[in-house]
């Protein structure tokens, strides 16, 4: 009797562990892409695209060092470097017109010598301070 009453508990327990996490929603999506690799470049768009689209959640894409210099608007490696039919800048716009946020290093921009005036329309500096620590806030890195 008493192991019917421990398994019958494991089950409660786990249902009630399974619908907790069910009900949990996630307020947004924190990309930190810092790889240039177009594999990633490419999937952490995509996957912020799609979140966008079918989840309707905030979605932030974080750019940082070797990465920085693709968020110009006159680079010509992002218009030439491409996957799957779209260039990285094709990407990016993308990824924007679909409501993401697109953040680009302060300290990386003016490492690469760069400024506001030569990024792609749309794209914010700054640092993520709390957005990576928030709650309710998914965390991917590329």
């Amino acid at each position: 009797m008493k192991r019917i009453q421990q398994l019958l508990l494991v089950v409660v327990l786990g249902f009630t562990f399974v619908t907790g996490m069910a009900s949990a929603e996630t307020k947004g999506v924190f990309i930190d892409l810092s790889s240039p690799d177009i594999f990633k470049i490419h999937r952490a768009f995509a996957v912020g695209t799609m979140l966008r689209k079918m989840e309707k959640v905030p979605v932030t894409v974080f750019i940082s060092l070797a990465v920085t210099p693709y968020t110009k608007k006159d680079y010509p490696v992002a218009e030439m470097l491409s996957l799957r039919g779209q260039n990285v800048h094709q990407h990016m716009e993308d990824f924007m017109n679909a409501g993401g946020e697109i953040m680009v290093c302060a300290m990386c921009l003016g490492g690469h010598g760069m400024t506001k005036a030569d990024l792609l329309p749309g794209i914010t500096v700054g640092m993520p301070g709390k957005l990576i620590v928030a709650d309710d806030i998914k965390l991917l890195s590329y």
